[in-house]
Parts: structure tokens; sequence; C-alpha cells
């Protein structure tokens, strides 16, 4: 069994936005393998209430303790989670590629790739397909009118010949 590598009590093991990791009970942390950071860090699984409220309750201030993994027992070193507006880090260990955050700091880190400009976009797209797959008549529209396109050249074609037109008469206008 793993102990938290800040108040040595029995890690348990959880899923969290469909990831596998480990947490602790008293302090709060998370011990997560760091390709899986990413996957957790983009999740929308878990409601941007709930994430606020994890981040208020749960955040205390990130330990300024060195930190021992709890796989390997090797020091680990301190890492910016590279937030917007705060200046939070994390815990690394490099040979076993596990990351400790502490209290709250997950929540933080969901929160600031949902506020951006990415994450927005991503679900404006969710909401569109589903807008599509909820219609069977656009969804057909749509279907034809890409079967239309046969060549992705005819599009870019299209797009080029029209952005081509624009600049000729942004051109004139100065011209004249």
């Amino acid at each position: 069994m793993r102990e938290c590598p800040v108040c040595r009590v029995d890690l348990v093991p959880l899923d969290y936005e469909g990831v596998r990791l480990h947490h602790c009970p008293d302090c709060r942390g998370y011990l997560v393998a760091a390709d899986r950071l990413k996957c957790i860090e983009r999740g929308d699984r878990t409601s941007i209430d709930k994430l606020k409220a994890e981040a208020t309750e749960e955040f205390g201030a990130s330990s300024g303790d060195v930190l021992r993994c709890p796989r390997c027992r090797l020091r680990m070193r301190k890492q910016s989670l590279g937030l917007p507006v705060l200046d939070l880090d994390c815990d690394i260990c490099r040979a076993c590629d596990l990351v400790w955050l502490d209290g709250g700091e997950l929540a933080m880190l969901q929160l600031s790739y949902q506020a951006g400009s990415k994450f927005i976009n991503a679900q404006e797209m969710k909401r569109r397909f589903a807008e599509l797959e909820a219609s069977p008549e656009r969804k057909a529209e749509f279907e034809a009118n890409m079967a239309r396109l046969k060549d992705p050249e005819d599009v870019f074609d299209a797009m080029a010949d029209r952005v081509g037109a624009v600049l000729w008469e942004i051109l004139t206008r100065r011209a004249g």
C-alpha cells in the first residue's frame, strides 16, 4: 500500500474523471501518473460547481517540504503547474513519472483549463454534434452537403477563390 508523502496515511485508490489515481483522505492530495494528468485536466465529468467547491474547501497551500515518492521513496522535484493566475507547484518523481498534487490543486488545474478557449470551443463542438445527432433531417442535410463536396481540394479551391476576390476588392479600393 502506498503512503501519502505529506501525512503518511495510506492512499486510497480512486477513479477521477475516468482515470485511476490515489487519494489521501486526510490531506486530500492526489497521486497520479504524469501521462494521465492531461486526461484529468481536460475531463468534463465533474461539474464546474463541484470543482469550485473542491478547490475552495480542500486547498490549503502547496507543501513547501521536500516530499518523497510514495513508490520509490526518492525525493520529488517541485514544478510549476503553469496556471495563468496562480503560481502553484506540484511534486514530480522523475524515476516513477508520478505527480503529487496537494488538496484542491487538481480541481484548480481543471478549472484553469475549463476557463480557456480550447475547452470552450470543444464543448461548443460537442453541443453542435449532439444537436446534429438529435435531428435526423439536419443530419441528412449535412451528410448530403458533405457528399456534394466529393473532393476536399474543391473546398480549398473555393475558399482560395473567395479570399482572392476579397483581397482584390480591398486592393482596388485602396488604389482608387
